[in-house]
C-alpha cells in the first residue's frame, strides 16, 4: 500500500514538473493564409504569426521549397498578445507577419508553401507546409485594409474627417469609393506611396502606391450613428469592399472650427534677412515691415471651414503671428507688381487641396501666403536669432484655429550680405521614385536660383555626368508656388536619355544646378529602373 502511495506520489510530482514544461514552450508560429487546398490567383496573401522567448531576426518564405524573399515582420497583433497572454514578455512583441507573391509566377496545378523562422538563439522552425492550388484564369478582386479609422470602436466624427488605407489588384485599381449608410458620398485619392505595403509584396511593384486618402466632411449627413465602408474596383470592374466602421457623427459650431496647413517655411529652418540696418518703406497701405528689394521669405499654407455649407462659416481672416504678435493679415491684401502676385491674400488656388477635398466648397480657393521680410523686421527691433511663427484663422462664427497648432513653428532669423550663397530651389518631375522606363524618354523638372538666377542644369545618373538639359520652359505653376524668385516662370527644365544606353537594373537620377555666380548645388536625385529586355 505505501508503495502504491509513494509511486502515485513520484507520477503527481512528476506530471506538475511535465506540465509547465511543456507548457512554457520556446516557439509558436501559425500560417493564417491562404489555407490548405485554397485555389488562389492574383498576388497571394500570406498572413500569420510567429512568438518565441528568443527574438526573431528575420522570416522567409518558400514556394515549391525554393526561397522567394524575407517576409514582414514585427506587426502588432493584439488578438495574439491576448491569446498568448501568459507568455513571458508578450505585452513587448510584435508576433504578425505578412508578405505575398505572384501566382502569375507559377503554373496552374498544386504549389507548397511555408516560411522558415529565424531566432536570435541560432534556432529555424518550419512553420505552416501546405499545399495550396494556383488558378490562373481567375480574376482576383482587389484587396487591400483601412488603416483610419481602425477596428477598435465607435468613431466620433466631427467637421473633416480622414479616411487612410490601401488597396492592390494585379489588374489594376479602377476607383475607391467611400460610402456612408450604402451609398457612395465621394471617391478616395489614390496612388499614395505606401513603403510598407510595398516591402511585404516585393514581386508587386505597384504596391509601393497603393496608398489611398478621402477626407469625409461630416457636416453633409445627420448628426447620429452612421455606417462607413471603402469599395475597390479594378480595371476589369470586380469590385470588393475592404472595410466597413461604424461613426457617430456629431457637429457643433464649437468644432466646427478652421483648419488646415502650414506648409512653409518648414521646422527649424534658418530664415535669411538682408539689409537689416535699412528701414522699410511702406508698401502697402496702412504701412508693413517689407521691402521687396530684400530676400523675401515666403510663408504659405491652406486653410478651410466646413460652416460654409449652411452659410454660418467660411474662412474670414488668417493672421502671421510672430512670436505670438500679430505682424501681417489677410485684411492687407494686394497684389504686388514687383512680384507679380498677390501677397498677404486669403483664397489664392490651391489645386492640391482641392483634389484631396473635392466635396469641400472652398478648397480650390483655399491658399494663403505671407510675404515675411526678416531684414526689415531686424531694423525695427525684433533681435536676430530663435522665433516662433504661426498662422492664426478665424472664420465668421469667431472660432478659430492656430496652424500649425498653438506651439507653432520654430525658426531663426539671421543677417546676411546681398551676395549671400542662397540655395537652388527645385524638383525632378519624372521619373518618379521607382519608376520602370525604357527606350528613348525626357527627364523633366524645374529649377530656380536666388544668386542672380541659373546659368545651367546638369543631369548626372549614377554619378556620371551625361550633359546640361534644355532650360528655361514656362512653368506657371512654379511662378505661382515662388513669386519671390526672380525667373520662376521660365524655370522648366528637359533632359531626353536614351536608356539603352544604361543596363537594365537599378539607376539614380541626380541634377545640379549652377548659378550665374558660380555657385553649385543638388537639388534632388530619384532611383529608377530601366527595362529595356520587356
Amino acid at each position: 500500500m505505501w508503495r502504491r502511495m509513494i509511486r502515485g506520489l513520484m507520477l503527481g510530482s512528476l506530471c506538475s514538473l511535465l506540465i509547465p514544461a511543456a507548457y512554457a514552450q520556446p516557439f509558436a508560429g501559425v500560417v493564417e493564409l491562404p489555407t490548405e487546398g485554397q485555389t488562389v490567383s492574383g498576388v497571394v496573401l500570406v498572413r500569420g504569426f510567429a512568438i518565441s522567448t528568443a527574438d526573431i531576426s528575420r522570416i522567409e518564405l518558400y514556394v515549391d521549397d525554393t526561397y522567394q524573399h524575407d517576409v514582414n515582420i514585427n506587426i502588432p497583433r493584439i488578438d495574439i498578445i491576448e491569446a498568448y497572454a501568459d507568455w513571458e514578455g508578450i505585452q513587448n512583441k510584435k508576433p504578425g507577419f505578412t508578405t505575398g507573391f505572384l501566382a502569375s509566377r507559377f503554373p496552374n496545378g498544386p504549389h507548397t508553401i511555408h516560411v522558415m523562422v529565424y531566432t536570435s538563439d541560432g534556432q529555424v522552425h518550419e512553420v505552416g507546409r501546405r499545399v495550396i492550388e494556383v488558378d490562373n484564369r481567375i480574376n482576383q478582386s482587389p484587396f487591400g485594409a483601412v488603416d483610419i479609422p481602425d477596428t477598435s470602436m465607435v468613431h466620433d466624427a466631427s467637421g473633416s474627417f480622414p479616411i487612410v488605407g490601401w488597396a492592390a489588384d494585379t489588374d489594376g485599381i479602377s476607383r475607391i469609393d467611400v460610402l456612408i449608410d450604402g451609398l457612395v458620398t465621394q471617391g478616395a485619392v489614390y496612388g499614395d506611396p505606401r513603403p510598407d505595403v510595398g516591402n511585404a509584396f516585393p514581386d508587386f511593384p505597384a504596391a509601393q502606391f497603393s496608398g489611398f486618402i478621402a477626407h469625409f466632411d461630416s457636416t453633409r449627413v445627420l448628426d447620429g450613428i452612421h455606417q462607413l465602408a471603402v469599395r475597390v474596383t479594378d480595371q476589369l470592374g470586380l469590385s470588393r469592399t475592404i472595410g466597413q466602421r461604424t461613426i457617430q457623427v456629431f457637429n457643433s459650431e464649437a468644432n466646427l472650427r478652421p483648419f488646415g496647413s502650414f506648409d512653409e517655411p518648414l521646422r527649424d529652418s534658418e530664415l535669411h534677412g538682408t539689409n537689416c540696418g535699412v528701414i522699410p518703406p511702406c508698401q502697402i497701405s496702412p504701412c508693413l515691415p517689407v521691402d521687396f528689394d530684400n530676400h523675401i521669405t515666403p510663408v504659405r499654407g491652406w486653410a478651410l471651414d466646413l460652416g460654409t455649407r449652411e452659410n454660418t462659416g467660411r474662412v474670414a481672416y488668417a493672421e502671421l503671428m510672430v512670436d505670438g504678435v500679430r505682424w501681417f493679415s489677410t485684411n492687407d491684401c494686394t497684389f504686388s507688381s514687383d512680384l507679380g502676385a498677390y501677397v498677404n491674400c486669403y483664397g489664392l488656388p490651391r489645386f492640391d487641396v482641392a483634389r484631396y477635398y473635392p466635396t469641400y466648397p472652398d478648397a480650390p480657393r483655399s491658399g494663403f501666403m505671407f510675404t515675411l521680410d526678416v531684414g526689415a523686421l531686424i531694423s525695427m527691433g525684433v533681435a536676430p536669432g530663435h522665433h516662433v511663427l504661426k498662422v492664426r484663422v478665424g472664420d465668421q462664427e469667431q472660432t478659430f484655429a492656430e496652424l500649425p497648432g498653438t506651439a507653432g513653428v520654430n525658426v531663426f532669423f539671421t543677417c546676411v550680405e546681398d551676395n549671400f550663397n542662397f540655395a537652388p530651389l527645385g524638383f525632378i518631375d519624372f521619373p518618379n521614385k521607382m519608376d520602370f522606363i525604357g527606350g528613348t524618354v525626357a527627364f523633366h523638372g524645374w529649377a530656380v536660383d536666388r544668386n542672380q538666377g541659373v546659368r545651367v542644369v546638369n543631369v548626372y545618373v549614377d554619378g556620371h555626368f551625361m550633359g546640361p538639359a534644355a532650360y528655361g520652359f514656362i512653368r506657371p505653376d512654379v511662378r505661382d508656388a515662388h513669386p519671390t524668385v526672380s525667373g520662376s516662370l521660365h524655370s522648366g527644365w528637359v533632359y531626353t536619355i536614351d536608356t539603352n544606353q544604361l543596363s537594365d537594373g537599378r539607376h539614380r537620377l541626380t541634377v545640379e544646378v549652377i548659378d550665374n555666380q558660380g555657385n553649385e548645388g543638388i537639388i534632388g536625385s530619384v532611383d529608377f529602373f530601366v527595362d529595356n529586355l520587356n
